[in-house]
């Protein structure tokens, strides 16, 4: 059975989100362990494999203030971090604008600055990647997030350099963290609880890929 969409997210957890999509022949499943280099291949991969269609899936940091954890996103626009964008009318649903960073944007002074030049309501690592290859390979591009950190969070050190190649949390590290930094428990947390919140939506999001797979 021949590939039909490739989904490209950053953690093992946002596959997981799948459910039955995930053993299904006609979906490639690229998990990039929120590596935006890695994310390109994988969305290189899944086009040469003879998808006609890329969905950036997962978890996304909030920008727009009025975005709580959990609040489904479907963007139609994409922002570069050079400062370019890419449309894609396609969505039957759109939230506008996401940006795309190379880097993790963790503060609510990082996410304030990332708004005000941007415009953006939401930011990940992995989407402007796969816009690229679906405008250089004539491509549809779909994009389901959910939003985790809110706007006014910040994300903690330990959760954003903790994620494994695998796209699984390195529980040794984290461990090993929380002993040389204790004060950070409480935010690790409030991070897992805002994680939890959007991985359920991303659960409860999953009958939109239906849609790209027998349409």
């Amino acid at each position: 059975m021949k590939i039909r969409i490739g989904v490209i997210c950053g953690m093992e957890a946002e596959a997981a989100a799948l459910g039955q999509w995930r053993d299904d022949p006609r979906v490639f499943i690229g998990i990039s362990g929120a590596q935006p280099d890695r994310a390109e291949a994988l969305a290189l991969e899944a086009a040469d494999q003879g998808a006609k269609v890329l969905v950036s899936w997962g978890l996304a940091g909030g920008l727009a203030a009025d975005l709580k954890p959990g609040t489904l996103i479907q963007p139609d626009c994409v922002s570069h971090p050079d400062g370019s964008q890419i449309s894609f009318r396609t969505q039957p649903y759109s939230t506008g604008l996401i940006a795309g960073s190379d880097a993790v944007v963790a503060s609510p002074a990082e996410k304030l600055v990332l708004r005000q030049g941007t415009g953006a309501a939401a930011v990940d690592m992995e989407t402007h990647r796969l816009a690229q290859v679906a405008m250089e390979r004539e491509l549809d591009l779909k994009i389901i997030r959910a939003i985790s950190d809110p706007a006014d969070r910040a994300l903690p050190t330990l959760a954003a350099t903790a994620l494994g190649t695998d796209g699984r949390p390195m529980i040794g590290r984290v461990l090993l963290g929380l002993i040389r930094r204790s004060w950070q428990l409480s935010a690790l947390l409030a991070a897992k609880r805002d994680s939890d919140a959007a991985l359920a939506t991303l659960r409860g999001a999953k009958e939109l890929i239906s849609e790209y797979v027998n349409g």
